[in-house]
């Protein structure tokens, strides 16, 4: 036989030696991966690619590589043509083949949360593709990334700024959005659906056993839910009978008139609430990720509290982006173990930066607005058209969170000083500024007690400031003069609400001159912003700032509804 013959046939045989030797160090590598923690996922375990893509990812081995390019560049591609749902599937498979690069999950979530949302020209479908950036990090990244600070702060950051902020055009949709969706949730089935949800509520949800059959263990529950399962033929099971009581408070014309009859007569029934706090939270990890014990945890750290009784704890609004924001921060630093370090840092930043926006725009108020019956076709003159009811969000100033908000920048400060560094000077200008804003804010609300003890504050850690060697009502009124000159538009119908319920707390007292200096200050923010954003639509999109009487009307239940406002001055103003 020929030479080449032989060598071709002694390396074949090599090689194949070679790859028997290898597989002998399988089981100590693989031992060796167990010990430093480096197993690598499985992509495809419980997974609709599974019978897809096993085989072949598997035969390409070494080309493995090479077709995760591929897919990068076809959906780019997908995406560039408008094909944005196949992109979306290509997106995910890209995740699935490369699940422990947090980086890949960032890029490919931003690009839906910030990309292919802006191309859809209606809020519904853009909020679809926002969802399902923030689901893909939330529900999938994370589950292959469990301790991956980059996911955790970048989920946290899609609810603070694209959810949060005003930068979208369909900003107040997505506010809408979430506390429609959420309301379920944080509302017992007892109580009115857009109920904001108590502290207690969600103490006692965070004590909720895992366990159905704990809360079966109780005869009282066990009786109940078996009468549950009688009227309702849909409940074959237990899962299913949970699963339908979520679901009613949803869609209840989908189940009997027994079954509402039977959870009408048990509305107070003890047994009742124990299940439905159990519904509930099994809900929020089921379909939010979100576990009630840690929600109680942020709630009892940045909850707000009572002006009168700082011991007494109310809960965070559980619809709004910002408390999200501030949640899954809060989760990626359980896995810092006190390391300080640039991405633990960017965590602590979301939260500090959060609780400042639940104080300028934390009080989410979901309001209906004019209703309008919607247009007849020809040939339906015989059918009622129903009368369609919108929804609007409202988002104004939180008093309540100022103490909690300015704590966490004065707790900043001192993570900085205790470590002998010095303070960046944008940390140390915003932690003054927002204390001079909460000043402000407190003595313009009637608050004037609360605002001279932040002002005393500010007097004395910085003794050499000329601003702050003056009565504190001059420090107002030069504040006022400052900003109603510099107001931005995100912050317009702040000021706007403090003038209008500072002039109803001076009438309420007789200081009529100052009712009328006040509400001069909120006519002149209202004809600036006026002038600035002539078109009403978009001025109530950027600025919330909706027309004069309706802005006087929300201040005014503004200041009725404060729980800080002395009552005498209530039934003064009201008399």
């Amino acid at each position: 036989m020929p030479k080449k013959f032989w060598s071709t046939l002694f390396i074949l045989l090599l090689g194949v030696g070679l790859l028997g030797l290898a597989a002998t160090r399988l089981g100590p590598v693989n031992a060796l991966r167990g010990d430093y923690e480096l197993e690598n996922t499985d992509p495809f375990a419980n997974s609709e690619e599974a019978v897809e893509l096993r085989i072949p990812m598997v035969a390409l081995s070494a080309f493995r590589t090479l077709a995760i390019d591929y897919l990068w560049i076809r959906a780019d591609e997908l995406q560039m043509e408008g094909q944005y749902f196949d992109s979306l599937h290509m997106a995910r498979l890209i995740c699935k083949l490369q699940p422990q690069l947090p980086s890949v999950w960032e890029f490919q979530a931003w690009n839906m949360a910030y990309n292919i949302s802006v191309a859809m020209p209606i809020p519904e479908e853009r909020w679809e593709w926002v969802r399902a950036g923030f689901e893909l990090l939330r529900d999938e990244g994370l589950k292959f990334n469990p301790e991956s600070y980059k996911i955790h702060h970048y989920l946290a950051w899609i609810f603070q700024h694209k959810i949060g902020g005003i930068t979208d055009d369909h900003h107040r949709y997505y506010k809408r959005r979430m506390a429609e969706e959420l309301s379920p949730y944080l509302t017992p089935i007892y109580v009115p659906m857009m109920y904001k949800g108590i502290y207690e509520d969600i103490e006692v949800m965070a004590q909720m056993p895992n366990d159905w059959a704990k809360i079966l263990a109780n005869p009282k529950v066990a009786q109940l839910v078996e009468k549950i399962k009688q009227v309702e033929p849909k409940f074959t099971s237990d899962k299913k009978m949970r699963d339908g009581l979520f679901s009613l408070r949803l869609k209840p014309g989908e189940f009997s008139a027994e079954l509402k009859t039977l959870i009408g007569a048990n509305i107070e029934n003890p047994a009742f609430q124990i299940v439905d706090w159990f519904i509930r939270a099994e809900a929020l990890k089921r379909d939010w990720n979100l576990d009630p014990a840690l929600m109680h945890k942020i709630n009892f750290a940045y909850g707000p509290k009572d002006f009168s009784n700082e011991s007494k704890h109310y809960s965070l609004d559980w619809r709004t982006p910002y408390v999200h924001a501030i949640y899954w921060a809060m989760h990626g630093l359980q896995f810092s173990e006190g390391e300080l370090s640039f991405d633990t840092l960017k965590l602590k930043r979301v939260v500090y930066h959060s609780l400042q926006d639940l104080y300028y725009y934390g009080n989410l108020q979901v309001l209906p607005i004019q209703t309008h019956v919607s247009q007849r076709k020809k040939g339906q003159e015989l059918i009622d058209a129903p009368e369609e009811i919108g929804l609007m969000v409202f988002n104004s100033q939180d008093l309540r969170m100022f103490p909690i908000a300015y704590q966490a920048t004065l707790d900043l400060l001192l993570s900085y000083t205790s470590r002998g560094e010095k303070i960046p000077g944008g940390v140390g200008h915003g932690s003054a500024n927002l204390c001079r804003s909460g000043i402000e804010s407190l003595y313009l609300a009637g608050h004037v007690d609360h605002a001279q003890r932040y002002y005393n504050h500010l007097k004395k850690i910085a003794p050499d400031n000329k601003d702050y060697q003056q009565p504190l009502v001059d420090f107002v009124r030069m504040e006022m003069r400052e900003e109603i000159q510099n107001i931005s538009p995100k912050n317009a119908a702040n000021y706007m609400l403090d003038y209008l319920r500072r002039s109803y707390a001076s009438f309420a007292v007789g200081d009529d001159d100052n009712s009328y200096l006040y509400e001069a200050y909120a006519t002149q923010v209202h004809e600036e912003f006026l002038k600035q954003f002539p078109d009403e639509e978009d001025r109530i999109n950027r600025t919330s700032l909706r027309p004069f009487d309706e802005m006087r009307w929300r201040a005014l239940m503004d200041f009725l509804n404060d729980q800080m406002v002395n009552p005498a001055i209530k039934n003064t103003f009201l008399g």
